[in-house]
């Protein structure tokens, strides 16, 4: 009996304490921060609504703290949720002030809790009734943030309607050297690169397939399943590191990772340079554009990569819709891309959509419980490159170019079609059941981004298009 009356006086002072808390409101606050010189009126705007709205979980440092914030165990909570919100957005003095712009990656966050109304989290607002966003100061954000966007280089090429949206079109020509491409390209198809010259980049790669092998997991020298899935190597140029799990810093670092890795192509380098060196023509090339150095592991690697930078896939239909031609889409992908842009483009945002940063698999349901089987080594994600806990199933989010050719889906290549890829992360990354017709919008919409190379549809790509 004493135990249910002082469990009814402890949720009698939580209903009187949490009135008197929002009345109180906070134990400090921070001096307004002053935007610089120069910069817009949307801008001042929007930095004030981030300053009253934002400081107390994303800015560190800063002094504005509830009466409570001292109490034990609130302490402890506080801490815990200042750390993960700033993880996710720093907001510093300098960023309020104008001083530092935000990047890309921060103004899609920005937008999408904006747009799915998840922030504040509703614990906080139970907390501080006037933590949350009125419309005016959405629209307000959401204003700022269109005009941030429009003045990126990304956005250059977007007809004026559309040059802050959170997706922008691939440019339809690279600046990149033409007899580097080739030699790349040529290097890129030279089965000789494998330990038994059985396979080569385009094995796994291969760009008459949305630049995947379209298998659940790739196949190595000798017939060797590896453990993880292909990404493509389409717009790979726009990732901010290579692999699932990030561990090649770039371009010319992942070109150099399969060719020694013994179950995929099973090489020596060392090895691989001589046979190379066999070749007259390559010889020549070699001596040509690299004169101070010649045929070896770093100019070999850097052409692939030079190669691989130009495999950008531009003038899809949605690239067209985004340049002005509103007709390019039809009423049901138009329908799609705003459901897109409401639940998924805060991760899948950029010319690539996706490739900007790392992202845990199952954010809101436990993926790897839904999915089912025993946890392999790569679920373990940028876990696996860190050895921090924090980074335990993050991976590298996927860009979705070309998506409709590059199934199986996820990782592990456990998800056959883009409507399971749909609902899947519907439910395990949102908490949401999308319904048939959602699914199907979206479905519609990431059609709509296959693109060309060499001026055809990737769709309708041959071997001989691409020799």
């Amino acid at each position: 009996m004493k135990k249910i009356q002082w469990f009814i006086i402890f949720l009698v002072a939580v209903f009187l304490f949490l009135p008197i808390s929002n009345l109180i409101g906070l134990s400090g606050e921070n001096e307004p921060i002053e935007v610089i010189s120069g910069k817009s009126d949307n801008f001042a705007k929007a930095s004030r609504v981030l300053q009253n709205k934002c400081v107390d979980c994303h800015s560190p440092g800063m002094t504005r703290m509830p009466i409570y914030s001292g109490l034990p165990i609130a302490k402890q909570l506080m801490e815990h949720d200042i750390e993960e919100a700033s993880e996710r957005l720093l907001l510093t003095k300098e960023a309020y002030s104008g001083k530092d712009s935000f990047t890309p990656l921060m103004l899609a966050r920005l937008e999408g809790v904006i747009r799915n109304d998840s922030m504040p989290p509703a614990l906080y607002l139970l907390m501080h009734w006037n933590g949350k966003l009125n419309h005016e100061e959405k629209t307000t954000l959401l204003t700022w943030i269109a005009e941030e966007r429009a003045k990126h280089p990304w956005s250059k090429d977007a007809a004026n309607q559309f040059k802050g949206e959170p997706v922008q079109p691939l440019p339809l020509t690279v600046d990149l050297d033409p007899e580097i491409v080739a030699l790349g390209d040529k290097l890129f198809h030279d089965r000789r690169l494998s330990g038994d010259d059985s396979l080569n980049c385009a094995s796994c790669h291969d760009l008459t397939r949305g630049g995947t092998d379209q298998a659940r997991v790739a196949t190595g020298i000798r017939g060797q399943l590896g453990p993880i899935n292909s990404p493509t190597v389409y717009v790979a140029m726009y990732n901010l590191a290579q692999f699932w799990d990030g561990r090649a810093k770039d371009l010319q670092e992942q070109a150099a990772g399969p060719v020694a890795n013994p179950i995929e192509m099973g090489a020596v380098w060392d090895e691989v340079v001589e046979k190379l060196k066999q070749d007259e023509a390559y010889q020549q090339a070699f001596a040509k554009l690299y004169p101070d150095q010649g045929l070896t592991k770093a100019t070999v690697t850097h052409a692939i990569a030079v190669f691989e930078e130009s495999l950008v896939t531009p003038n899809s239909r949605f690239d067209q819709y985004l340049r002005g031609n509103v007709t390019a889409l039809t009423n049901e992908e138009k329908a799609g891309y705003e459901l897109f842009k409401t639940h998924c483009a805060s991760c899948h945002s950029g010319p690539a959509l996706g490739g900007l940063s790392y992202e845990k698999m199952g954010v809101a349901r436990d993926y790897f419980k839904q999915r089912g089987g025993e946890l392999t080594e790569v679920d373990n994600g940028r876990f696996n490159v860190t050895k921090q806990e924090k980074d335990r199933h993050f991976f590298k989010v996927p860009v979705l170019r070309n998506i409709e050719l590059t199934f199986p889906y996820f990782h592990d290549g456990s998800a056959e079609t883009l409507a399971d890829a749909v609902r899947i992360m519907g439910q395990v990354q949102l908490d949401k059941d999308f319904s048939s017709d959602e699914i199907g919008d979206m479905v519609a919409f990431l059609k709509t981004l296959t693109g060309e190379y060499k001026g055809k549809p990737l769709s309708e790509l041959t071997a001989e298009d691409i020799r």
